[in-house]
């Protein structure tokens, strides 16, 4: 969700609870579970913007909106693509976030403070719990679990400030509300730019070496 890191795709091992086999065919169902939550999310964007007066500010903000939720859908899969679920148990929390991403487009052109920052506190919450699943599991490098430990973390810390943000917005104090939710917003913007601007960095030196 909000990962500063580049999650990399893990070998099946020994040590995990699922075989290859079996890995595959979880990934095969997270990936089309996914595409058709995100694919009926965006077709209701759509209905609302075929509903309402179309204007250059309602054009803007449904393109802004189907952004942030395709983001947040390949977030999800990237990383879940990486880290697969270990057990063969009903993935709750998966279905969590993706429910969540799904009314996206409802709480942000509703622009409701409570309604945004609940919803982004409760997504970053059940995001932490999967990422929580996945340090647990004892095939991972030590390098690759404190990597998500720490993104553990953040993604905690977001979830509490988000959830004050809603707090504040329930209790009226909505200038409040509003300063919370932007500058954790800034926040994940900005942990995202320096994320990839690592990456290009990382990937400008590697190619450098390879011309050498």
């Amino acid at each position: 969700m909000f990962c500063r890191q580049s999650f990399r795709p893990l070998a099946p091992q020994g040590g995990g609870h699922v075989s290859g086999e079996s890995r595959l065919t979880t990934n095969m169902l997270v990936l089309e579970l996914s595409t058709m939550i995100v694919a009926i999310a965006l077709a209701f964007n759509a209905e609302s913007l075929q509903a309402s007066s179309i204007t250059w500010e309602s054009i803007f903000n449904f393109i802004v909106v189907n952004v942030v939720v395709v983001w947040f859908w390949w977030r999800y899969v990237v990383e879940r693509l990486s880290y697969p679920p270990r057990g063969e148990g009903f993935p709750a929390l998966d279905v969590i976030v993706l429910v969540l991403i799904s009314v996206l487009p409802v709480v942000l052109r509703s622009g409701n403070p409570i309604y945004i920052a609940g919803v982004l506190s409760a997504m970053a919450f059940a995001w932490s719990g999967i990422v929580l699943e996945a340090v647990r599991d004892p095939s991972l490098p030590a390098s690759a679990r404190a990597d998500l430990r720490r993104e553990l973390s953040a993604r905690l810390a977001v979830g509490a400030l988000f959830a004050a943000g809603a707090v504040a917005s329930s209790l009226g104090m909505y200038a409040v509300a509003y300063i919370i939710i932007g500058v954790t917003l800034l926040v994940i913007v900005y942990r995202i730019v320096v994320g990839l601007a690592a990456r290009l960095h990382r990937r400008r030196l590697l190619r450098g070496r390879a011309e050498r």
